[in-house]
């Protein structure tokens, strides 16, 4: 247990001595820099339905209630989508949706009874 302690006192030392080399706010720069680099990475990386609904709108056209019907229902399913996915990865998803009822509740979900 002594060896140990030894080993960590001259680790600490060591540190000690090499952080007036590189200042800690610099260090914390890069970090902050990297770790926010990576949350807009992911975030670019989310699919956002209103995209999908733009291009449903130019590759569906139509006023009528069929085409109407058919837009709303592979919107709802890619929102669907997005819920369950979220739901695994995201805490306040979770809240808002822990069980299927709520998902059903919400309208993103429709239950058919045969």
């Amino acid at each position: 247990m002594a060896l140990n302690f030894k080993i960590f006192e001259k680790i600490r030392m060591y540190f000690n001595q090499k952080t007036e080399a590189i200042p800690m706010s610099f260090v914390l720069g890069f970090y902050v820099s990297l770790v926010v680099k990576r949350w807009w990475e992911q975030y670019k990386l989310l699919p956002w339905p209103d995209t999908l609904a733009l291009f449903l709108n130019a590759g569906i056209p139509g006023g009528d209630e069929r085409q109407r019907l058919m837009r709303r229902n592979i919107v709802r399913y890619a929102v669907l989508a997005y819920v369950i996915t979220l739901q695994r990865v995201s805490l306040r998803v979770k809240k808002r949706f822990p069980t299927w009822q709520h998902v059903v509740d919400s309208g993103k979900l429709h239950v058919h009874k045969d």
